[in-house]
């Protein structure tokens, strides 16, 4: 592995449908190669729940890159949003110690 980018990323279902199988998958535009977290899923997000997931990619080394993740559910795009990548997590928060529970949104 080059280097590695990792992502915080809370998916939110603000909606009154359960979601099935909703997965985040984190891209970034100098992927290396495939990194096994690069995808985090949960059977089922419900109406009114968020989790937080850590997402991991292996980019260049030393290389700026622009990070992209997808969120789906039952294989379908809901969302896709890309940033520039930080340097310092902790400047968004640090890192949340609820990963991969899902908990109501407060």
């Amino acid at each position: 592995m080059g280097e590695v980018t990792n992502a915080y990323v809370t998916v939110k279902n603000n909606g009154t449908v359960d979601l099935p199988d909703t997965c985040a998958l984190l891209r970034a535009i100098d992927e290396d190669r495939e990194h096994p977290d690069k995808k985090r899923c949960v059977d089922m997000l419900p109406a009114q729940s968020q989790v937080n997931l850590k997402l991991t990619v292996d980019s260049q080394y030393k290389v700026d890159t622009i990070i992209q993740v997808d969120i789906t559910s039952n294989e379908t795009i809901l969302l896709r949003l890309d940033q520039q990548s930080c340097k310092d997590i902790s400047l968004f928060g640090g890192t949340p110690s609820d990963v991969g529970i899902v908990k109501p949104i407060p």
